[in-house]
C-alpha cells in the first residue's frame, strides 16, 4: 500500500513539474511575441531591418508566424536586401515550398554578389545545395 501511495505522490509530482514548464514556456513565448510586437510597432517607417529580424525571431522559435510572415513581407517592400531575401527563403524552406525557397537563395546570392563580388555565399549554397540535393 505504502509503494501504490509513493507511485501515485511520484507521478503526480512529474505532472505538476511538466506542466509547470510549459505554463512557463508558453509565458516566455508569450513575453517574446509581445516584444517582438513592441519593437515593430516602435520601428521607423523604413525599418526594413528591425521587421526581419523580429520575423526571424518568431521563425525562430515557431511562434506567431503568421504575423511574423507578414512582417518580412513589409520589410521586403521597404527594401529587398541579401539578409531578408535569404530570410523568406527560409520560410519558403520551413514550409517545404522549395521552388520558392531556391528562388529567394539564388536572389539574395546574386544581390550579394553584384554588391561585393567577393561576397561569402557559401552559408547561402548549402541551402541551395539541399534543395537541389548537390552533395548530400
Amino acid at each position: 500500500m505504502k509503494f501504490q501511495k509513493l507511485k501515485y505522490t511520484l507521478a503526480t509530482a512529474i505532472a505538476i513539474a511538466v506542466l509547470s514548464s510549459s505554463v512557463s514556456l508558453a509565458s516566455t513565448d508569450d513575453r517574446m511575441i509581445e516584444k517582438t510586437r513592441e519593437t515593430v510597432e516602435n520601428a521607423g517607417q523604413y525599418d526594413w531591418y528591425t521587421l526581419a529580424i523580429c520575423a526571424k525571431k518568431c521563425f525562430e522559435k515557431n511562434v506567431n508566424l503568421k504575423e511574423a510572415a507578414n512582417w518580412l513581407n513589409q520589410s521586403l517592400e521597404i527594401a529587398e536586401t541579401p539578409f531578408n531575401l535569404e530570410l523568406k527563403g527560409d520560410y519558403y524552406y520551413q514550409n517545404q515550398l522549395p521552388d520558392k525557397a531556391l528562388d529567394y537563395y539564388v536572389r539574395a546570392m546574386n544581390m550579394l554578389k553584384i554588391r561585393d563580388g567577393e561576397a561569402d555565399i557559401a552559408g547561402i549554397q548549402k541551402k541551395v545545395s539541399k534543395i537541389i540535393h548537390i552533395g548530400g
